[in-house]
């Protein structure tokens, strides 16, 4: 379990960057998943907590769930810097009282999660205007097991997003980020095409130096064979690995009738 603390917060939700939404909300700081990957621990303040990322979460403690004036059916995203549905929120229920406050509103909500966690709330999703559920699934269990140990397994996300489908919530599956060698987003595609409206592709992010440290530890540790694979993309900067994988996915995608929201770019 994560060390886990109570931080005052202003409100829940905060503007956001991010291409197509336009509020985001992020209940904790901090995730229980403990991905290897994740990008969010270089840019997230950490007030306090010299702790290594993913071995604590704090919990944000709003004054109240109001919904800023003229919000009208704008985008609100969760989460942008967390997972709300992240393991502490079985017992917290934020996410859920954050929903239950606003789901007679016309907020369009997006939520994207690696947990199982979210079919609990089907019932609030039923009652809401506007929302859609993604999963972030990059591969199988095997994998999943060492790349990301808190997080639901990847069978689970799959069989969670066969649920929300068919009870008819709008879903789908980022496939982000991609490593090389350990992903599988044809295997997914397959796996995922009956149940999601559309699916998105993303690469992995190594630009930061503890991410990228993480990574080849991991690599060393259990697959050394991938080591001059990853040196020659992210030292070398050859993406012929990612441009020819981004072929075979608009390809197969195109074959299994999935339409491609987002693709990353040919490098």
């Amino acid at each position: 379990m994560p060390d886990i603390r109570r931080i005052d917060a202003r409100h829940f939700m905060t503007p956001t960057r991010i291409g197509g939404h336009d509020f985001t909300c992020n209940p904790y700081v901090g995730c229980g998943h403990g991905c290897i990957y994740c990008y969010a621990k270089s840019y997230v303040d950490q007030p306090g907590r010299p702790a290594p990322w993913g071995s604590y979460v704090d919990v944000k403690r709003y004054p109240n769930f109001d919904i800023p004036r003229n919000t009208g059916s704008k985008s609100l995203f969760f989460s942008s810097a967390t997972d709300c549905y992240q393991p502490v929120e079985r017992d917290e229920h934020l996410t859920r009282d954050i929903l239950e406050a606003i789901r007679e509103s016309a907020l369009r909500i997006s939520i994207l999660t690696k947990s199982a966690l979210v079919t609990r709330d089907l019932d609030l999703f039923k009652q809401m205007r506007h929302v859609e559920v993604g999963f972030s699934i990059s591969m199988f269990d095997e994998a999943a097991a060492f790349v990301e140990p808190g997080a639901s397994r990847p069978t689970d996300r799959i069989s969670a997003l066969r649920v929300l489908r068919e009870a008819g919530i709008s879903t789908h599956v980022f496939v982000a980020p991609i490593l090389p060698g350990i992903s599988d987003p044809i295997g997914l595609i397959d796996a995922c095409a009956p149940y999601v409206e559309y699916m998105m592709f993303d690469t992995l992010n190594l630009r930061d130096p503890e991410n990228k440290i993480a990574v080849f530890r991991h690599l060393l540790a259990r697959k050394p064979e991938l080591l001059s694979l990853y040196r020659n993309i992210f030292e070398q900067g050859d993406k012929t690995w990612y441009n020819d994988l981004r072929e075979q996915i608009v390809e197969h995608a195109k074959t299994r009738g999935v339409p491609i929201r987002y693709i990353y770019d040919r490098r």
